[in-house]
């Protein structure tokens, strides 16, 4: 009888590397999570693999691989990436220098504008010059190219940044450079093109996207080359994919030549996983807390769409690519207790990461989150991490007394003001997002996942009024489980910076065609092994003309097949009505880029559906003292795995499962619903 196939998706956090397992035949899904290898997260992966022989799986099943990373995004913010080199129209050396010429805090003086990722002394002018149109002002210069060339080569760098000035209209130059750089040092040298990379207007955003992906490269590199030839020798035969920022996925020789894409991959992954839960629980509005070993991540979700951006900044530098809405406070499981100069009790951003990690690891030193958990009596110390991992609360308690005896206070309430730190500091990015966005809390359900989410996502309702919590079945995994869900996505661009009224229809039609013909070549690039359709999707990056920013306009077929512009046009007030509270049916419209993005559906595991309970009340599996804002409590202690459809958990309680924790406090009461899924609410709403 030959083996059935399983489809295997992987997310490696600072902390935990997390695996879900998809079994197509039989159906059955399995979440496992195995400690990171900060030195070598390959290992990881590979230790995770081992861990399908407990579960009776071969790696010889896989036949499908998604995984999501933060290689990439480690490397940018601990600058340890590659020795580079920039070539800019003259005129222009000091681009990445002068920025934006704004103030990083604007209200803060003292703040400072990033250091450039490439040094002044390694960007070198080239005589030549693009009109904004596309039309060629100044001829490329080759000698001067040359010259630029040898200098870099001298100095050593490792890639060379080719961005001229309105490339995005014709990059004729660029490629011109970027042919020279590759004859004259014999390919030895790493080169990119910021108009192939996202051909856009903003020179200062496409040069910095360019730099930063070319200071990744080579790190990102060694890593997929790495992660191919170790699953190879691991026995896994299937190509591995890698989640982008947007949350769709691409291949992994597409992932090692733009690593700029998947800065945001891990927490783009769990926003897909969080939108299955949504829709499994039929609840549409949820605002996401994914709280692992290093951050918070808060995401909106609305109507089951996830919210995206055309750019993030990320460690002071502006990524113009697509990707899912995500806002992170430095609040995890590794972030440790500190007294600040003020004498005020902090918590992160700094992480203890897995190496050493929390002191109740047996090896670190310093009083982390999962440290305060462990005193306060959220976590078992025998079952944490399925087991995996046994936590040592004497060593909790030694870490934190110096803080403790600080605050003049008993370890275990340090360990609950900790927790409090780090709600608060929640608290007050979320409360921004709810204000900035104009929602109303109750009319969100506000899910928390990830291996320290669901402790604290019940403190965060109380905090910003939310009516309800939704705790997915293995919410620990969550974002393996995403990248499991993800679809196939690219978006194709094609700059335009004209009037839409000069634009004939027949004109815009042509154009859309082409991104099409190319969003469909590059879908097929991927190899993908069975596809369940695709969709393309268009959009209109438009603005009223004089204003220094677009909004993205989704338009339709019906849309673009009319014999004028009165349709778009139409769609344009209304979407900058909603976004802004009005708009001007004066203003002329001015189309900055084009966009398509083809989505390849992928197949889905389906939805779990768990049995009735025969009685409401499920079995107590014992009691432990907790600590709760100051207040102790004998809490009720639940095992997940033992929740089935109808039963009730009334707080305060504690339910475990091998991938995290759930907290509920008192005056709260979760019951468990058809899928699965944990719905907390407050007790008087339930009567």
């Amino acid at each position: 009888m030959s083996k059935s196939k399983i489809r295997l998706g992987i997310d490696i956090g600072g902390t935990f590397t997390d695996l879900t397992i998809f079994e197509e035949q039989t159906g059955t899904m399995v979440s496992m999570k195995t400690p990171t290898v900060p030195g070598d997260p390959v290992q990881g992966i590979a230790n995770g693999l081992r861990l399908l022989e407990q579960k009776g799986l071969t790696v010889d099943q896989i036949h499908y691989f998604v995984h999501g990373t933060t290689i990439g995004l480690n490397t940018l913010l601990q600058r340890k990436g590659a020795r580079t080199a920039m070539f800019v129209t003259e005129g222009f050396r000091d681009i990445l220098h002068l920025q934006r010429l704004r103030l990083p805090v604007p209200y803060d003086f003292r703040s400072r504008l990033p250091e450039p990722l490439i040094p002044r002394k390694h960007v070198y002018p080239i005589r030549e010059r693009m009109r904004q149109d596309g039309a060629i002002m100044t001829p490329l210069d080759l000698d001067a190219l040359d010259a630029a060339i040898d200098a870099a080569v001298a100095a050593k760098v490792e890639g060379i940044v080719v961005c001229f000035l309105h490339s995005y209209k014709n990059a004729e130059h660029e490629r011109m450079a970027a042919q020279r750089i590759k004859e004259r040092t014999g390919g030895r040298i790493e080169v990119i093109m910021s108009a192939v990379l996202w051909p856009q207007m903003r020179e200062y955003e496409r040069a910095v996207m360019a730099a930063v992906n070319l200071y990744i490269l080579p790190t990102c590199k060694r890593y997929f080359q790495t992660l191919a030839e170790r699953l190879i020798a691991e026995g896994v035969t299937a190509t591995p994919f890698i989640t982008q920022s947007n949350g769709g996925l691409m291949d992994i020789g597409t992932a090692a030549e733009a690593p700029v894409r998947t800065l945001f991959s891990g927490p783009a992954g769990g926003i897909v996983g969080a939108i299955r839960a949504a829709e499994s629980a039929g609840v549409r509005n949820v605002i996401t807390l994914d709280m692992g070993g290093t951050s918070a991540d808060i995401s909106i979700i609305e109507d089951l769409q996830a919210s995206y951006v055309q750019s993030n900044h990320l460690a002071g530098f502006p990524i113009i690519l697509p990707a899912v809405s995500i806002f992170s406070v430095g609040a995890g499981g590794g972030s440790y207790a500190w007294i600040d100069k003020g004498g005020l009790l902090k918590v992160g951003p700094e992480s203890v990461g897995s190496d050493p990690g929390p002191a109740c690891y047996g090896m670190g030193e310093k009083a982390a989150m999962t440290d305060a958990f462990l005193l306060c009596g959220y976590l078992n110390p025998e079952r944490f991490a399925a087991g995996r991992v046994q936590l040592h609360p004497e060593r909790s308690a030694a870490a934190l007394k110096p803080i403790a005896d600080y605050l003049g206070t008993e370890v275990w309430e340090a360990a609950d003001k900790m927790i409090q730190v780090a709600v608060a500091n929640m608290y007050a990015e979320l409360s921004g997002i709810i204000e900035q966005h104009g929602l109303d809390p109750r009319d969100f359900s506000l899910m928390g996942f990830g291996g320290a989410g669901p402790m604290v996502t019940n403190y965060l309702a109380e905090e910003i009024g939310a009516d309800s919590i939704l705790i997915p079945p293995s919410p620990g995994t969550l974002c393996a489980l995403g990248s499991l869900l993800a679809d196939f996505a690219y978006d194709a661009v094609q700059a335009r910076y004209e009037l839409l009224e000069l634009i004939p229809l027949s004109v815009l039609r042509g154009e859309y065609r082409k991104l099409v013909a190319q969003a469909e070549a590059w879908l097929d690039e991927q190899q993908i092994n069975g596809l369940d359709g695709q969709t393309v999707l268009y959009f209109m990056d438009v603005r009223y003309a004089g204003q220094a920013f677009e909004l993205e306009l989704p338009l339709t077929d019906k849309l673009l097949k009319r014999r004028d512009h009165r349709g778009i046009i139409k769609a344009f007030h209304e979407l900058h009505q909603k976004q802004y509270g009005h708009h001007d049916e004066h203003a002329a419209l001015e189309v900055i880029q084009l966009r398509v993005r083809i989505v390849g559906h992928t197949i889905k595991p389906g939805i779990r559906e768990v049995k009735a309970a025969g009685n409401p009340l499920p079995t107590v599996r014992g009691t432990r003292s907790i600590i709760c804002k100051g207040h102790s409590y004998e809490a009720s202690v639940y095992w997940r795995t033992e929740l089935l459809d109808g039963h009730l958990v009334a707080g305060p309680a504690i339910v475990e499962q091998d991938d995290t924790t759930v907290l509920i406090l008192e005056n709260w009461q979760g019951q468990v619903d058809g899928r699965g899924n944990l719905v907390i609410r407050r007790k008087e709403e339930l009567r």
